[in-house]
C-alpha cells in the first residue's frame, strides 16, 4: 500500500510524509478548482477554489492570504465533511484525519514561505462564507449546524464559476496577495 499520489504537475506527493519539495502553488489551485465543496451536495458545482477566493475577497476577520490558503491542503486529501474529518482515523496511525491535515497545511506554509495558522478569525470567516454558502447553493430549508446559522451570510450572492475560472482566479489572488506582502 502507498501513500503517494501524484499531482496535476507531476510532483509525487506522500500523504504521511509530505515535504515542502513536494508542494507547489500550481497544483493547490488546479486540485482545488476540481474539487467541489460539500462533497458535492451543493444545487450547482462550487468549487473549493471559489470559496476560497471569495473568502480572501470578503471584509471578514484574518488575514487575506490565509483566508485564500485556509483549505489549501484539502488539495492532496480532498474535501470532506467536518464531522467525519473530526472523526475518521487514519488506519494504523490512530490519529484523525484533521491532524494529518494540519500537519500538510504545515508542509504547505513552509514550501510557500508563509504561515498558514487557522486562528479563531480565520474560522469566523469560514463560518461566514458557510452561512453564505447554505443560503445561495443548498437545498432551501436546509437543517445545518446551529452554530453555522447563527452567523450572518455575506451580502452578495455566490454565482459559481466553472473550474478553469475558479483555477485562474485562486492563482492571481495568491500573487496579488504575496505582492501585497512584500
Amino acid at each position: 500500500m502507498t501513500n503517494k499520489i501524484v499531482t496535476y504537475t507531476g510532483k509525487v506527493f506522500d500523504l504521511l510524509n509530505p515535504r515542502p519539495e513536494m508542494v507547489c502553488i500550481e497544483d493547490i489551485a488546479h486540485a482545488l478548482a476540481n474539487i467541489c465543496r460539500y462533497t458535492g451536495h451543493t444545487l450547482q458545482f462550487y468549487s473549493v477554489a471559489q470559496h476560497c477566493v471569495l473568502m480572501a475577497q470578503a471584509d471578514l476577520p484574518g488575514d487575506p492570504l490565509v483566508r485564500l490558503l485556509h483549505d489549501s491542503a484539502e488539495a492532496y486529501i480532498g474535501d470532506m465533511s467536518r464531522p467525519w474529518k473530526q472523526n475518521l482515523l487514519v488506519h494504523s496511525f490512530g490519529r484523525p484525519v484533521k491532524y494529518h491535515e494540519n500537519v500538510i497545511l504545515y508542509t504547505i506554509s513552509q514550501a510557500l514561505r508563509f504561515r498558514i495558522y487557522i486562528t479563531p478569525d480565520i474560522k469566523e470567516a469560514d463560518n461566514r462564507m458557510m452561512a453564505t454558502e447554505i443560503r445561495d447553493l443548498m437545498c432551501p430549508n436546509v437543517e445545518f449546524d446551529p452554530i453555522v446559522k447563527s452567523y450572518k451570510p455575506l451580502p452578495d450572492v455566490i454565482k459559481p464559476w466553472d473550474a478553469w475560472t475558479a483555477e485562474g482566479k485562486f492563482l492571481n489572488m495568491y500573487h496579488v496577495l504575496c505582492e501585497e506582502k512584500r
